[in-house]
Formats: structure tokens, sequence, C-alpha cells
């Protein structure tokens, strides 16, 4: 009997199961856990991924220019002002954002999925941000290292030793880029999961117009053919109009994703890194109003008239470590609020590369006056009243006298954006600056040494690059670096 009802329990339960399998699919799916993940998660971690390399002002790349433009000083131990860091690995870009947009890119051109993901935004409209955002990290990588991996990168198991593209050959591809995905944005769905400008395509078509402005300056004194092909194309095709108009990371009050030098400040509790003497003693004689933006007042400074005292720049830890905390300026409240906005690319800088190329002759436009219209737009930024802004620009000092008066405001309009800051001083040779009095070295780094780890792992390619850039110094100049 035993086994009479053993027989009928398997039977029956195989009919049951042959029964389950012309619904199995429907059945075995779970409506909470997509099997497309949406391209919009790979946006948003792509540009959050971005931003700390880009912005972040503390522990990021950044650090690196907005101490060597010389804008901060280390209060405690400063190896980096006076330039003791002998390289910094670049692999974290290539795996991170910048793998996250090419992702997005290759899964909204592939014929067989493209339409799976038009609910993160058209397709066009997903490949076009991720170009531009590709580009804008491209162009910050290459010119903090060099040459770097370009047209055989990110491309997976395909290549695993790509080639070093010389940096004149990544900036054609970064003109080409971002003209294509000016084109390429269509009327359809805006994308998803966008952090800088939540979905605005317009918005987004004159990023990619204001960053192919920045891509042509850099290579006005190279290539100027090249330059004012890439500004006239921007200009005609639509540039920031307004400070509305800034590509801008919005931080959150969440600390894990509020500003870092809200993090550094107020959660890490850290006080090493001040606003530099050379900074403040710029900005002082001329009557910045953006000093007290930029600066708190000292706490016990000697002269309670004069409270914005910058940090001794490039001294060595002993002098670093003999100057009290009280008796400098920190950077200011406006700027390390956990929701202080991440500025990627400004009004004011666009107007100011405009101002340059009009005294070039490569656009039309009065240069003064598109000078004078730069100041305003930064000092607007950053909430400056109008009636300061008018007697700032009425002073002598501040008169346009040509490309010296553009690239001192020029500096101070790219406060904290200081991979930026830094490469236009390396570019224009201003602000005219002088190296750490305790460096290291015989002068300000022209760029960043490449990694071990390439060498180790892709030695004959960097072996290539290094020959054709003329050595591995951090004196070695970048392709478009004509500065002082």
């Amino acid at each position: 009997m035993k086994k009479i009802f053993l027989k009928f329990l398997v039977i029956s339960v195989l009919l049951g199961l042959g029964a389950c399998t012309e619904n199995f699919e429907e059945i075995n799916t779970n409506p909470n856990s997509p099997t497309v993940v949406p391209t919009s998660y790979l946006m948003t971690q792509g540009q959050r991924s971005a931003v700390t390399y880009i912005l972040d002002q503390t522990d990021g790349w950044n650090n690196y220019g907005i101490h060597y433009s010389q804008q901060m000083s280390q209060t405690q131990y400063a190896d980096i002002t006076r330039y003791e860091t002998p390289e910094s690995n670049f692999s974290g870009w290539y795996t991170g954002p910048l793998a996250d947009f090419t992702e997005i890119i290759n899964l909204n051109s592939d014929p067989d999925l493209a339409a799976s993901h038009t609910t993160s935004g058209s397709n066009n409209n997903q490949i076009a941000v991720a170009k531009i955002m590709r580009s804008l990290l491209f162009q910050t990588i290459t010119d903090f290292w060099g040459d770097v991996p370009y047209s055989e990168a990110l491309k997976g198991n395909e290549i695993f030793q790509p080639k070093y593209d010389a940096q004149s050959d990544i900036y054609t591809g970064l003109v080409a880029d971002l003209k294509d995905a000016s084109s390429q944005i269509d009327g359809g769905l805006g994308i998803q999961g966008d952090i800088f400008f939540n979905g605005d395509m317009d918005k987004w078509k004159k990023f990619a117009n204001s960053l192919l402005l920045r891509v042509g300056i850099r290579m006005s004194n190279v290539n100027p053919a090249l330059a004012q092909d890439a500004i006239s194309t921007a200009m005609a095709n639509g540039v920031f109009e307004s400070n509305a108009d800034n590509a801008v990371y919005a931080f959150l009050e969440d600390a894990n994703n509020a500003n870092p030098m809200y993090v550094h400040f107020n959660i890490d509790s850290r006080t090493d890194y001040a606003i530099s003497n050379v900074l403040v003693d710029m900005m002082k004689p001329i009557n910045d109003p953006r000093l007290p933006i930029f600066a708190d007042p000292a706490e016990t400074p000697a002269d309670p008239a004069d409270p914005y005292i910058g940090m001794p720049y490039g001294v060595t830890n002993a002098e670093a470590g003999s100057v009290t905390n009280a008796e400098i300026s920190f950077p200011g409240a406006a700027v390390k609020q956990a929701t202080s906005p991440g500025y990627v690319l400004t009004y004011a800088e666009v107007l100011f590369i405009q101002a340059e190329a009009a005294q070039r002759g490569w656009i039309e436009g009065d240069p003064e006056a598109l000078y004078e219209a730069a100041i305003t737009a930064s000092m607007e930024q950053w909430g400056v009243e109008a009636a300061d802004i008018e007697a700032y620009i009425a002073q002598p000092e501040i008169a346009y006298d040509g490309l010296k008066s553009i690239g001192y405001q020029k500096y101070y309009a790219l406060y904290l954006t200081g991979l930026e800051a830094y490469a236009e001083f390396r570019r224009t040779g201003y602000p005219e600056l002088s190296p750490a009095p305790a460096a290291v070295l015989d002068a300000i780094p022209r760029r960043m040494p490449y990694p071990q780890v390439e060498r180790d792992l892709n030695g004959e390619n960097l072996a290539a690059a290094v020959a054709r850039m003329g050595g591995d110094e951090h004196a070695t100049r970048v392709w478009w670096d004509g500065g002082n």
C-alpha cells in the first residue's frame, strides 16, 4: 500500500510541475527586482562619483588643485604645498565614473537593448549627456597628467593595455564629442537620475557648448585654429546666459551626500586647511567683497581691524605648527555648509573665456565689457550686493588691462574649483605665483607624474607617452602649457 501511495505522489508532483511550466516565467518574476537595471542609476552614480574626483577640496584631486594654485594652505602637515607628493593613481577615474558613462552609451547604442532603457530618457539624450560627462572627466585627467589612455580606454576585455594618446589628439576628440553631444540632444524624454540639471536638456545643451568653450580656450597657445573653431561653434550653438545656467552639483543635508568641506570641518572636526596668505594678500588691496565670503575672520587676529589673515603657504611643518588656529582665517561659512553648492562650470567662467576670445579677435564683442560682466556674474554668484560690485569695478586697480586682468579675476572666480584654477595658471601664467618657501622642488609642479602601477601593468605604452612628452617629472609640461 505504501508503494502505491508513493507512486501516486510522485506522479502528482510531476504533473503539477508540468502544469506550472506554462506560466513559469511570470510566476518566478519578482516585480520588486527588475531584470533590467535602469540606466538612471548609472547616471546618478556616475555624476556623484565624478564630483568626488573633480570637486572634493579635502580628499580628492581637486585638493591638489587648490593647493598647487595657492588658494588654500595646509596648517599642520604641509606636504602638498611643499610639493612632496611623488605621484597619484588615475585608475579610479576609469573604473568609476568613466565606466558608468561608457556603459550608458553602450546600452543606449545597442539595437537589441536600447528600447528597454528609454524609461531613463530618450536614447539620444542619455548618450549625449554621458558624452558630455566623459568629456568633462577626460579633460580634467589629461590636464593633470598629460598623455593618458583615451581612444583604447574603457574597452573591457578587448584591450587590457590601452595606448596613451597624445594630449593634442585627446583634445581633438573632446571637440568632436562635445559637438556631437550638443547636436544629439533631442526633444524626447529628458534624462532621469540627473543631479546637475534635473533632466533639463536645454541646460545640458548649454553645458556642452560652455564646456566646449573651456576646451577651446585651453588650446589657445598651441592650436589656435582648432581653439577658434571650438569657441565659434560653441557660441553659435548657445552657451550659459546667466547664473541660472551654472553647472552645479547640489549637495544634501545628509552627511553621506554633504559638501566635502562641511564633512571635513564639522563632522571630522579637522582644521588642516585654511585660506592661504597668497590669496588673502591679493584680495585685500583691491577691497574684494568676496573675501569675507571666501574666508571667516580669524578669532584673535593681531589687528582686530584686519581680521582676514591667510595661513603662510608652503612652509615647514614646524613653522606651520607654530601658527595657532585662532590666528588665521578658515574657509567661509558660505562654502562649508552641508548644502553649499559645488560649482562645476559657471556663467562667470564662460564670460571670462568670451572676454579672452574677443581680445584675441576670435569672436565679436567688447572684451572690456565682457570682462566686467564676468566679474559681476562671479560676485552675484557669491551673493555680493550690486552697490559693492559697482564700487569694486570702478577702482583703477580693476580696470581692464588685457589678458593679465582676465587671468587674475578668473582666478578669484574659480575659488575652490582648484583643478581649473591650477590649469589656467599653467596656461596663462596668471596669477604670478612663486614656489613655496620650503618647497622640495625648484618650481611649482606643472603636472602629476604617472603612478607606479601603470609602469608595472602598462609599461610599454607608458614609456611611449613619457618619450613623447619629454619626461615624467613634476616639471614636465603638458601639451597646452604655455604659461610662465
